[in-house]
């Protein structure tokens, strides 16, 4: 493993054997080191590959235009992310997040504060990403000993959202978290129910709407036998009723077809989680 660019002491842009470019990271591991020598593959600490060259590209002109320290910092927080969420993250998420920390931290100097108006919502569809986020922001206000905002906590948890759904598109990410909060309302009002957000019942709803809505987002459809669909309309009118209201909903506000095959993989989780509440 070969060195192609030398940020600091501790970050290299290096050339596998295989000829794949990596950011690397450790102590000491760019010291007195220049293009083309070899690295010490045990001080490497954590690594960043990136599988496309507008990706690569995109942290050439990053590292070019904020402070290297801010890069790290992100990483960190990646790092600590990894761990206590136990999922893997998109590496792209070391560009976005390393942009958004630089660019709060000037906002931060500049006397301005942004409040995340989805801020309850991604709360609510983003449990597990949203309470690691409360630790990052207290990191970053230990390392940096800057007074961060409590709203910074809603954007670092999209970020994490972003890059666990495998999608490099924020605004897709945020069209998501809407929509799903959209449906929940949906539910909530059908039902006459109140959800608790800390609950598995509850945790296990919003990862099948994140899968129903991601679906229809990439044109994809689930296999389903719909000849049960007469069936479950008769045994389950009020989920089927339901499901009927949040397809009339995505229909109407994003013109988006809903399949015969989604109306009834709906309906049998609303069933689920209405037959729970009813128990309850």
């Amino acid at each position: 493993m070969r060195i192609k660019k030398v940020f600091n002491n501790n970050v290299v842009l290096v050339i596998d054997d295989l000829g794949k470019e990596q950011i690397v990271m450790g102590k000491g591991i760019g010291f007195q080191k220049f293009p083309k020598d070899l690295i010490d593959s045990k001080k490497i600490e954590k690594r960043f590959i990136f599988n496309d060259k507008e990706s690569l590209n995109d942290l050439y002109t990053l590292l070019g235009r904020i402070p290297l320290n801010d890069v790290e910092l992100a990483s960190e927080i990646i790092e600590m992310g990894k761990e206590a969420l136990g999922y893997e993250l998109n590496d792209t998420i070391l560009i976005t997040l390393s942009d958004h920390i630089s660019y709060m931290l000037k906002r931060i100097d500049d006397g301005l504060f942004f409040r995340n108006p989805l801020q309850w919502e991604i709360k609510q569809i983003y449990p597990e990403e949203y309470e690691f986020s409360k630790r990052a922001v207290d990191y970053l206000r230990v390392k940096t000993g800057k007074n961060i905002p409590d709203s910074e906590v809603a954007f670092i948890t999209l970020h994490f959202a972003n890059a666990h759904l495998e999608t490099d598109n924020m605004e897709e990410t945020l069209l998501l978290t809407k929509i799903i909060d959209s449906i929940l309302d949906i539910i909530k009002y059908n039902y006459g129910i109140e959800m608790n957000e800390y609950s598995f019942d509850y945790t296990r709803v919003i990862s099948h709407l994140r899968c129903f809505i991601s679906r229809q987002l990439k044109n994809e459809s689930v296999n389903v036998d719909t000849s049960l669909l007469e069936i479950v309309k008769i045994k389950y009118p009020e989920d089927f009723k339901c499901a009927k209201k949040i397809k009339m909903f995505l229909e109407v506000t994003y013109k988006w077809n809903i399949s015969e095959n989604e109306l009834l993989y709906l309906t049998l989780h609303l069933n689920r989680l209405s037959s729970i509440s009813k128990k309850k």
